[in-house]
């Protein structure tokens, strides 16, 4: 029997989504410049050469390209994928979900600007076209891909698209992702959210953190801003220290400075590099409100904000919200009759729980 983490595989297979699951990233997205760090439409490229990593991103369309709040997005489909795999279920490319789903596990509201918010971030992620040499090989510009493809909406099923092999090889395996804490969501800044995944990535839950020379960030985030303002914001949030989970310090060092970041959380967790790796030169001058550098002023106590785990029981529960809810009314008015409605959501949850169409 093929192992649940391959059937993403086999074509003809849909996959719907009807419980809430724990977000989560990947890793490869996380730290480098895949998105837009800010909501006025991009329409210049983002190319990104640094040692042996390569990464190319063009707009296709005047709402220009993806934006690090579009990611929300594939980051909770990266959780749904995540959570059924551990379920043992089945998971396809292809993917069928409702947005109040989305709007609950996201924390959104569920009005009509966030049925409008969501039609645009579909629609940036699927005319961003992407090319890369992770784990693409040496014909990587021969295989440009988008975030999502065959985009569909209606009010009986909801929304469904079509995810990149890509991104798909990543989410089926388990060391290429990383849980993301839900505090992340309410971050209203793009340089804050890219922040947090570049921090959670590298420095993950090690108890000495790691650093970042300012310099190499500038070119690392993709962003457009002038690199001496870029560093004044970096600067501005290490002040305000917003980052859930992290706490982070601008040390002198390097050309521009260096900066520092620790968790808040002691536990442990995988990272993708040594921690004792340092980015830059040793420095001794702290700038911002965390000059104390001994380890009990550096760190505060974290507040994590936990998702439920029961998926199998709650997913009847949810889907029974979910139609008469009316998440199916978000772009035209629900008809007055229901007929045949009770007869997709049956089938829809049969889906998840066998992991077969």
């Amino acid at each position: 029997m093929m192992p649940a983490a391959d059937s993403w595989r086999q074509p003809d297979r849909r996959f719907v989504v009807t419980g809430p699951a724990r977000p989560r990233d990947i890793r490869d997205l996380m730290g480098r410049p895949f998105f837009a760090l800010g909501k006025t439409p991009r329409l210049s490229p983002i190319d990104y050469q640094a040692r042996h990593i390569a990464i190319i991103v063009r707009a296709e369309n005047a709402g220009g390209m993806a934006t690090v709040w579009d990611v929300d997005v594939l980051i909770w489909l990266t959780g749904q994928i995540v959570d059924a795999l551990n379920h043992g279920l089945w998971v396809s490319r292809h993917v069928r979900f409702t947005p109040w789903r989305l709007f609950q596990d996201l924390g959104w509201a569920s009005g009509q600007h966030e049925y409008h918010r969501l039609r645009g971030a579909l629609e940036r992620l699927s005319t961003t076209t992407v090319m890369t040499n992770i784990r693409q090989g040496t014909d990587w510009r021969e295989r440009p891909f988008t975030w999502i493809s065959d985009v569909r909406i209606s009010r009986d099923d909801g929304v469904a698209l079509t995810l990149p092999d890509w991104l798909m090889e990543a989410a089926c395996d388990r060391s290429r992702v990383l849980s993301v804490d839900p505090a992340y969501f309410c971050l209203r800044g793009g340089l804050e959210r890219w922040l947090y995944r570049l921090a959670r990535r590298h420095a993950g839950r090690q108890k000495e953190g790691w650093r970042f020379d300012l310099a190499e960030l500038h070119a690392r985030s993709g962003s457009l801003t002038r690199r001496r303002d870029f560093i004044a914001k970096i600067r501005a949030i290490v002040v305000s220290q917003i980052i859930p989970g992290y706490a982070f310090r601008v040390i002198s060092g390097g050309k521009l400075g260096i900066l520092c970041a620790v968790p808040t959380s002691q536990s442990t967790g995988s990272v993708d590099n040594d921690v004792k790796h340092v980015v830059g030169s040793t420095a001794h001058h702290i700038v911002g409100p965390l000059a104390d550098s001994s380890s009990d002023r550096w760190r505060k106590t974290a507040q994590p904000i936990g998702f439920e785990g029961k998926i199998v029981v709650l997913t009847y529960i949810t889907y029974i919200i979910t139609y008469y809810v009316g998440d199916f009314g978000l772009f035209a008015p629900l008809p007055a009759a229901r007929s045949g409605r009770g007869e997709k959501a049956r089938e829809a949850v049969a889906d998840r729980l066998v992991g077969v169409p």
